[in-house]
């Protein structure tokens, strides 16, 4: 179900050829295949709500070599050979003139140096309770939009976290990561419509 519209289209197999990166090609493959931007979807957006880069949070700082936030993006770079996961509270309406809203999708904006520093995989909470999950989703490279669709619509409750878990691969590459923003888009209409 995931609906995702990456800013440009990538030769694979030219960008394995000109990277070097050996055995790491068969695992970066996929991250590298090109992917069709998706219609929107039909459902109406009636709230979005983004926040910053900047307030991305951490949850192992020790595995990070560098980090840096500046005003347009939160800079990190991977220590070689780690996996971590990045953490966006997104600000979030739960009821609006007495009518519970429901979250449509999750989206987000980053660049990675290289297919050797890649984003794996994508988990929505609604407070503690997990409610989308999107693993080896593997995106590197420029991601200037990226949707990713919440099953079942279901109504948001508690306020929304998006969890971003990261791979930093062991290849003499970038294993740079620069989050620009993460937001939701929020609907009225349920599953069934």
């Amino acid at each position: 179900m995931n609906e995702q519209a990456p800013a440009k289209e990538t030769n694979r197999r030219e960008m394995l050829r000109l990277s070097g990166m050996g055995m790491l090609a068969g695992v970066a493959a996929g991250a590298l295949a090109p992917q069709k931007a998706h219609a929107a979807a039909a459902v109406d957006v009636v709230y979005a709500s983004w926040i910053h880069g900047t307030s991305m949070q951490i949850e192992y700082p020790e595995r990070i070599a560098s980090q840096w936030r500046a005003g347009f993006y939160f800079r990190v770079e991977g220590k070689s050979g780690t996996e971590n996961w990045f953490h966006f509270a997104i600000p979030t309406p739960v009821i609006i003139n007495d009518i519970r809203l429901r979250i449509d999708a999750a989206i987000l904006r980053f660049t990675t140096g290289s297919a050797d520093a890649f984003v794996r995989d994508v988990h929505v909470y609604d407070g503690e309770v997990l409610i989308a999950v999107h693993n080896d989703v593997n995106l590197s490279g420029e991601n200037g939009f990226v949707r990713l669709l919440v099953p079942d619509r279901p109504e948001v409750l508690w306020g929304i976290g998006i969890s971003i878990g990261v791979g930093f691969g062991v290849e003499m590459m970038s294993h740079r990561m620069e989050f620009v923003s993460a937001g939701c888009d929020f609907t009225l209409k349920g599953p069934e419509l």
